[in-house]
């Protein structure tokens, strides 16, 4: 063959394979496919290699030279470090042309050194006897197309890897694990199940050590799961702290999962133990796989808000329930721009002396059949959707207004408390809104009394505080409601600038009968302690309102002296009710 004829022949070979890079699998097979061309094209049949300083194209982290393409006798040193996988000779001889940036000829050695767009490489054959000029060129010319190929390659697959591998851990991200999910249920011989492991409170560890802790923490907790799970089961990184788990279900199970976060995870000086929630979905042969993960996920949400346990196994009624929990937020939604929303109040008694001093403004919704649906029900699903700020702007600026309607008949001292979800105090507006339709409806700050829960200071506590102070220095008074049912923290709780604390109703259910009395005297002890009145919620008995008054405890609220009613009966009640005798209790 002339050389003319050669060097076509080589060139139409590789050209097959340079403009298209998604024609091959990896950077390994191209240059396997191009090496044994070359050596075709040029009549050789010995071993031949390229060595590249591009560590990243094995993931590797090192920059070191690797051997990144071979055939025949060099096939088994393939993705090793060419330094010393090498015979130490030729090593030298890679090393002295990198180094000078040259090519390098002998009567059985070839190497051709190439660097295209910075990445640089070299491809070395044996021949049985020295090359001609001719056939240097040819090869050389060859080579340079080879290494334009791979940049080709490279950048393809650096895209691929982008597209479906996760950045930080280097698993399969949620596209690629999509893709297995369908791989892996052509072949269900044995039952399979997929896994969805969440890092629960993954962002207290980015906020309180910082983000590189927090991708550390990621790092370490993908290889405790390879490393702890044999070749057939797949793991993926699905979001941010969410990992996928799929394969024999024996092995996807809760206790083996749960097993590997038992110990403590090293990252840098500290060690991070880290509770997870799994959700569980069986996997189906003839359903899509975006589907069977969304199962998954459904399952995950369920595990998330059990109390008793961690895990939960997919089933259609989770389903059932998700679309009930989002048609009572769309209805929620619906009712509240079609203002057919209610406040209701509920009075609250001072125990000594007999008269109404204040009322708590009470969120009341109505469905179609005008029955009322459990607050219990809806504001969860107001406060997990968002609708609680606009809803709660709406029930404050309600409050007040009817509150100064009741100073303008005459009760100036009746003050009006209402209820401000964690979400109102995230809104950076909240402050101002309240100075806001305090200044608007005229009335003394100190009649405004906003009730907070434990879980709302516990949830955002330096958040809260600097909104409470600031509310407080205008004058509103503060109280916290539902004390003694959260964990909550004393150094928070000597903080906040209260000036009421409710005692909550399952500690005033049986105080009667003295089982909860000891708990009752420890809140009112508490709170008289740090200069706070104190008022018992519940109160259904006149047993219970006496020995409350008997334990110190100054107001109290309950269907004993009335039920929460709307604004109409709230101006009835209090003309017959100025004022509203305990009987005391002799028994």
């Amino acid at each position: 063959m002339s050389m003319n004829a050669k060097l076509m022949s080589g060139l139409d070979a590789i050209n097959d394979t340079a403009m298209s890079p998604s024609s091959v699998g990896s950077v390994m097979d191209y240059l396997g496919y191009q090496l044994a061309k070359m050596n075709d094209v040029l009549g050789l049949s010995g071993s031949a290699l390229c060595v590249s300083r591009a560590g990243h194209l094995l993931d590797k982290d090192s920059n070191n030279l690797y051997v990144i393409g071979a055939i025949n006798a060099f096939l088994p040193i393939l993705q090793n470090d060419a330094a010393t996988a090498l015979p130490k000779r030729l090593a030298k001889l890679v090393q002295h042309c990198f180094d000078s940036k040259t090519h390098y000829y002998s009567s059985k050695d070839n190497l051709m050194y190439l660097n295209y767009s910075g990445l640089e490489s070299l491809i070395y054959f044996e021949s049985a006897t020295a090359l001609e000029v001719s056939e240097q060129k040819i090869a050389e010319t060859m080579a340079s197309q080879i290494s334009i190929g791979l940049e080709n390659v490279n950048l393809y697959s650096k895209l691929k890897t982008t597209s479906f591998n996760d950045w930080l851990t280097k698993l399969p991200n949620r596209n690629e694990f999509i893709n297995l999910i369908s791989a892996m249920k052509t072949d269900l011989t044995v039952r399979k199940q997929l896994a969805l492991v969440d890092l629960s409170h993954f962002s207290d560890i980015n906020d309180g050590l910082g983000q590189d802790i927090g991708n550390s923490l990621l790092v370490a907790v993908s290889k405790r799961l390879v490393n702890s799970f044999s070749d057939g089961i797949q793991i993926g990184r699905i979001t941010g702290d969410v990992f996928g788990i799929i394969g024999d279900a024996s092995f996807v199970a809760p206790h083996i999962i749960n097993d590997l976060f038992r110990e403590p995870f090293s990252v840098s000086s500290h060690a991070l133990l880290i509770n997870v929630n799994i959700g569980f979905y069986e996997i189906q042969a003839n359903v899509d796989a975006i589907y069977q993960l969304r199962c998954a996920n459904v399952a995950l949400n369920h595990a998330k808000k059990s109390i008793s346990k961690n895990a939960a196994f997919y089933s259609p009624a989770m389903d059932d329930e998700t679309r009930k929990r989002l048609d009572i937020i769309r209805n929620l939604q619906h009712d509240f721009e079609c203002e057919k929303l209610e406040v209701w109040y509920q009075p609250q008694i001072d125990l000594l002396t007999e008269e109404t001093v204040g009322v708590e403004a009470l969120l009341r919704w109505r469905d179609s059949k005008g029955e009322f649906i459990s607050p219990e029900v809806f504001v969860p699903l107001a406060e997990y959707s968002g609708l609680i700020v606009e809803i709660g702007k709406w029930v404050l600026a309600e409050s007040v207004r009817r509150l100064k309607v009741l100073i303008a008949a005459g009760y100036s001292h009746i003050r009006m408390a209402v209820n401000v979800s964690v979400l109102q105090f995230r809104d950076q507006s909240f402050v101002n809104y309240v100075k806001y339709v305090i200044d608007l409806h005229g009335i003394p700050p100190k009649l405004l009394e906003l009730e907070i829960t434990e879980s709302v200071v516990m949830d955002e506590p330096e958040i809260v505080i600097q909104a409470l102070n600031q509310l407080k220095a205008f004058g509103v008074h503060i109280a916290i409601d539902d004390f003694g049912t959260g964990f909550s923290s004393m150094s928070y709780i000597q903080k906040l600038p209260l000036d009421r604390l409710k005692i909550d109703r399952s500690f005033v259910k049986d105080i009667d009968t003295n089982k909860d009395a000891f708990i009752a005297q420890a809140i009112v002890n508490l709170g008289k302690q740090l200069g706070l009145i104190t008022i018992a919620e519940g109160v259904e008995r006149k047993s219970q309102a006496s020995q409350m008054l008997k334990l110190g405890t100054d107001e109290a609220q309950g269907y004993l002296f009335a039920k929460p009613m709307p604004f109409s009966d709230l101006k009835t009640y209090l003309l017959s009710h100025s004022y509203q005798k305990v009987a005391p209790d002799n028994t």
